[in-house]
């Protein structure tokens, strides 16, 4: 066998089954949404009321699932830049894993007490900490572990690290937010417009950085 032969058998795949795993709970979890919608009791076979007395469970099903959706988005952008697996960044991504499996649960109290219970705080609680956790795992491989590809600024870094970590609970409680608000819930609309701004301003700084600095 020659030393290459031997080189490509000993070829360490780590980071693949990394992000094939993650893959198939991001998959799990937004699949498990829809297993706690129930018609309602008593329901008399018509659209119109299907609506009436279920839009909340249908709200909280749509905003989990874009949440889902934007997590794994940013995940996968963020292995775009990722080269190689380090115990940090396997450390962070399993805890990321952790708060995305319990994306079905906290919905399934918003399907049960609606906008306006405490299941609301509960909910926006754990996309801030998974997005926070989705954050310090491109900060760990950017800063720390120096696992993303050569060349790339470090304004590009920040911006990309602000963005994993900050967006996703940004943009999904401003979702949140009007969606208690449509409710009935005693919201001020200008709460989630803000973070609406705040989230738009992350993404243009980021698309500058890209722009400006580009590798």
């Amino acid at each position: 066998m020659t030393d290459h032969a031997h080189h490509l058998d000993h070829k360490d795949n780590s980071l693949d089954r990394l992000v094939f795993f993650s893959d198939g709970v991001f998959a799990i979890a937004i699949t498990l949404l829809s297993i706690e919608l129930h018609p309602p009791h008593d329901w008399d076979g018509a659209a119109a009321s299907l609506w009436r007395e279920g839009w909340t469970g249908f709200m909280a099903y749509a905003v989990s699932f874009i949440v889902i959706g934007v997590f794994w988005n940013t995940h996968r952008r963020m292995y775009n830049q990722i080269t190689r697996f380090t115990p940090g960044i396997f450390i962070w991504n399993l805890a990321l894993l952790g708060a995305i499996a319990l994306m079905p649960f906290v919905t399934s109290l918003l399907y049960l007490a609606g906008p306006k219970s405490e299941a609301f705080v509960i909910y926006l609680g754990l996309i801030s900490i998974a997005g926070l956790i989705q954050g310090l795992l491109l900060a760990q491989a950017a800063f720390v572990d120096r696992a993303v590809r050569p060349g790339v600024h470090w304004a590009r870094r920040v911006t990309a690290a602000l963005a994993a970590g900050l967006l996703p609970g940004l943009m999904s409680t401003a979702t949140m937010l009007f969606y208690a608000a449509m409710g009935g819930a005693d919201v001020s609309l200008i709460v989630p417009i803000g973070l609406t701004v705040c989230s738009g301003a992350i993404i243009a700084a980021q698309i500058w950085a890209g722009r400006r600095f580009k590798a």
